[in-house]
């Protein structure tokens, strides 16, 4: 089976590194893959990755989807030895391209629906690659890729066209050990800001921590701490000797494996690796509440934050600050959590079983889900 992943720049930057497992694990199954990337970015990223990158162009004036689809499709064809079974789409940026691509070529859309609010994107790629006519069969679907059973079933019961499969995303398991509290504590603070207020009271709760100790460091995202103006809180503070900015997701994904504390302020029910990697390393997380998220589970894998003001946040963090017993707690919970549930190999045989029950593979259609009797 011949299979072509397409990721917008936004999730390139931030899950590279999980889309690469996947094409790898794939590649061992006997899978051909190829991964399709912005022209920007295909050769930096062709010279970091084992899979074939092929690069395919933005949005342009002048150039209409279908023409770029066009070329798209030939050049992953030369590189898969032929046109693609699957096109799997990662990102929303992509649906208007991998639609016809998919259509072009005639192979079945795969979307990784990794947030709610999806629904008009799934549409539109449904749309776009049968023209609302979906074939009845079992083959002639679209394959919708949720991380958790509750969205799971809701897009089955939005999207009868098309099958949705529960595949939690997975990472590899941290041999971390826990180090004595004698040092400095890192705290990360992560997110895209889209919950501007709490991810502003998470930073100044923060900074009044930074105040009070000398031995705590914290590690904020760049371009939302400059997009919020909260640089001049810190500088105000004093405390621009123990705040550093991260600029690179790269960076940002190797410092879990040295943070003793995670802030995650954003609760939009998005699904993300790096939170994953955090809980394998050992790190503590201290997060909004998500009601979306069944990751996040208070006073288990993680503190959280309902309110979400300054005050609120300020004492969850001294709170876990002050007690390692707590803090040993919740990642020797979250770790176990990552390593029952969200293994990075557990996420490709899951993958390899979806695709190939929605691409009618005869030996496996009737086989038990690796995901257990619950799955589709």
């Amino acid at each position: 089976m011949r299979v072509l992943f397409l990721s917008d720049p936004l999730f390139t930057r931030h899950e590279r590194e999980m889309i690469a497992r996947l094409a790898v694990g794939l590649a061992d199954e006997g899978f051909r893959v190829a991964w399709g990337v912005p022209e920007r970015i295909a050769q930096t990223l062709n010279e970091q990755v084992l899979t074939p990158v092929v690069p395919y162009i933005e949005r342009r004036l002048g150039l209409s989807p279908a023409r770029r689809a066009g070329v798209l499709r030939d050049a992953a064809s030369a590189v898969l030895g032929g046109d693609p079974d699957i096109v799997h789409f990662f990102g929303g940026g992509v649906s208007r391209l991998g639609a016809e691509t998919a259509r072009l070529a005639g192979a079945l859309p795969a979307i990784e629906v990794w947030r709610p609010g999806l629904e008009g994107t799934i549409r539109l790629v449904i749309n776009r690659v049968y023209g609302g006519a979906v074939g009845s069969e079992r083959g002639a679907r679209a394959l919708l890729v949720v991380p958790t059973d509750g969205l799971r079933d809701k897009l089955n019961a939005a999207f009868p066209e098309a099958v949705a499969r529960t595949i939690p995303w997975g990472v590899y398991p941290s041999d971390r050990q826990q180090e004595d509290d004698d040092g400095t504590l890192c705290m990360v603070l992560l997110g895209p800001g889209r919950d501007g207020r709490s991810w502003q009271a998470a930073f100044r709760a923060a900074v009044r921590s930074l105040r009070a100790s000398d031995r705590l460091h914290l590690f904020a995202d760049a371009e939302t701490t400059r997009r919020l103006r909260l640089w001049s809180v810190a500088r105000q503070a004093g405390v621009l000797g123990q705040l550093s900015l991260l600029d690179e997701a790269a960076t940002t994904r190797e410092l879990m494996l040295r943070a003793d504390l995670v802030l995650q302020p954003d609760a939009r029910g998005e699904t993300r690796t790096i939170l994953l990697d955090a809980m394998a390393a050992g790190a503590a997380v201290l997060a909004a509440a998500d009601p979306r998220s069944d990751l996040l589970v208070d006073g288990s894998t993680a503190r959280l934050v309902v309110d979400q003001t300054e005050q609120q946040w300020h004492e969850s963090i001294e709170m876990l600050v002050h007690d390692s017993g707590l803090r040993r707690r919740m990642t020797e919970s979250a770790r176990g959590l990552v390593r029952e549930q969200h293994r990075a190999s557990r996420q490709i045989l899951s993958l390899v079983d979806a695709y190939e029950w929605i691409g009618g593979d005869a030996e496996r259609i009737e086989a038990p889900s690796v995901l257990g009797p619950d799955g589709p």
